[in-house]
């Protein structure tokens, strides 16, 4: 039963809620996409159960009269965010009491590390406290977003906070996550994050040491935030218990307390074309964004990424042939190696997009085996991947793929209804009505899956089953 609403995010809205089973005060997340939200099933189900100080538990996810809903512990704090200004804490800390913030985040991050998931997005928003305990929250929701690009300047500071050979992208490694407690540790002793713009992380601009900032952050303190802070993920700590340690060591060797007492003044940044395009993003403006995309390109900025976000720009548009074009023009050797690998993902995700409204099956289907191959835990690629061969009147090989993932990750409702409809097509109408029979439990309203329902009974009561 509802009884508060919490907050709202772009993943969904959470309310403060009672269990009618346990009368327990819970906290209810309800994913805006409802489609996509159950896809949360596939990471979020590791942790359902299992409990962490310094994580918030997990008690159920599924669906409800077809709404699909996740049930956590009600957590009666506020947000770190609300916390820090621009300069940093609002109130003065002590080098103890951050140390001992940052290690209970540690810890978190640590049990989410060991399920072999990485969190994706830890931010200042995605870190609750009530001055005493620390919980992390929102663990793997950022993988489902499929359209990054306006999740990542949604006022939250998410580019501030993700690692150089992501940037820009879906794709995420356990070593992502350390680069962005490197911007935390920054952020909480310089008052300021190493990068505040999209176009600077991306183009490598050099920030200023924390000591060039803090003087009263000690050496050995800096050499710790400067190894998370590596763009060169091998040349980062490799886990958290190395990232534990190092701090322990430096802790104990600096027993005089180090008071977060300078003001650090904010330098002002022009919003860069990342942004500026961004921005047209979130309000549909992708004839501006194109605009400003070939200014910045006639200007002599020669960015792969300009030529990526125009074909983007195009396939929004509906100028798929001028996207496609767009595309061939990509030279992925003049991308930053680090940067590489999920650029070249992306460039392969758009294709697969804009090949899919060409109705150019096969070449969908190309774009995502190669994602398939370098991804193969990814959801969202092998499921686009069943559906491009079912289009292309591959059902077999659908049902290959569906049948796999429904295994996995059993109750997905997308997957279900898949399953439902290639039968279909299959003329296996018995397989086909059981699991539509199964979608229409997980969402009761939905009317064509029922009226095609309709059909198989008057279809199999003539034939007298």
């Amino acid at each position: 039963m509802l009884k508060e609403f919490i907050d709202e995010g772009s993943f969904g809205a959470v309310w403060n809620a009672i269990n009618l089973e346990s009368n327990e005060i819970v906290a209810l997340k309800i994913p805006k996409d409802q489609e996509r939200g159950d896809n949360t099933l596939s990471e979020g189900k590791e942790f359902i159960g299992s409990c962490h100080k310094n994580v918030v538990k997990i008690n159920w996810m599924g669906r409800i009269d077809g709404l699909f809903l996740i049930e956590m512990e009600y957590f009666n704090g506020h947000k770190l965010s609300d916390e820090l200004s621009e300069t940093g804490f609002k109130s003065p800390r002590t080098f103890e009491e951050i140390y001992k913030l940052f290690l209970q985040i540690l810890d978190g991050v640590e049990y989410i590390h060991s399920k072999n998931i990485c969190h994706g997005d830890i931010k200042p928003q995605n870190i609750l406290t009530d001055g005493k305990i620390v919980k992390i929250t929102d663990f793997g929701t950022s993988k489902l977003i499929e359209d990054l690009f306006i999740k990542t300047i949604d006022g939250g500071g998410t580019w501030a906070y993700m690692s150089p050979e992501v940037a820009g992208s879906n794709k995420r490694y356990l070593n992502s996550d350390i680069y962005a407690l490197g911007v935390l540790l920054y952020k909480f002793l310089t008052g300021r994050t190493p990068h505040e713009t999209a176009n600077q992380l991306i183009n490598n601009i050099p920030y200023p040491r924390p000591r060039e900032i803090n003087d009263n952050i000690s050496p050995a303190v800096e050499d710790v935030i400067l190894k998370l802070l590596k763009r060169d993920p091998e040349e980062r700590y490799k886990n958290v218990f190395e990232v534990k340690r190092d701090l322990e060591n430096t802790f104990n060797e600096n027993n005089n307390l180090i008071y977060y007492s300078k003001n650090v003044k904010q330098e002002t940044y022009e919003k860069d074309w990342i942004e500026g395009v961004i921005g047209f993003y979130k309000n549909s403006e992708y004839g501006n964004a194109e605009l400003m995309l070939r200014s910045e390109y006639e200007n002599g900025n020669r960015s792969q990424d300009i030529l990526y976000h125009m074909a983007y720009t195009y396939y929004k548009q509906g100028r798929f042939f001028d996207g496609v074009d767009t595309l061939k023009r990509v030279e992925l050797s003049k991308v930053e190696e680090i940067r590489k690998n999920a650029f070249e993902d992306d460039l392969l995700y758009l294709k697969g997009r804009i090949f899919f409204e060409l109705k150019k099956y096969d070449e969908v289907i190309k774009c995502y085996i190669k994602l398939k191959e370098r991804n193969s835990e990814n959801l969202d690629y092998r499921y686009k991947l069943a559906c491009a061969y079912g289009l292309n009147n591959e059902q077999e090989a659908a049902i290959e793929i569906l049948e796999e993932i429904n295994i996995q990750t059993p109750g997905m409702l997308c997957i279900v209804k898949k399953l439902g409809h290639a039968y279909d097509q299959m003329k296996e109408y018995k397989k086909a009505r059981a699991f539509l029979y199964f979608a229409l439990r997980l969402n009761p309203d939905d009317k064509i899956i029922r009226r095609r329902l309709d059909e198989y009974d008057k279809y199999f009561t003539l034939l007298g089953y």
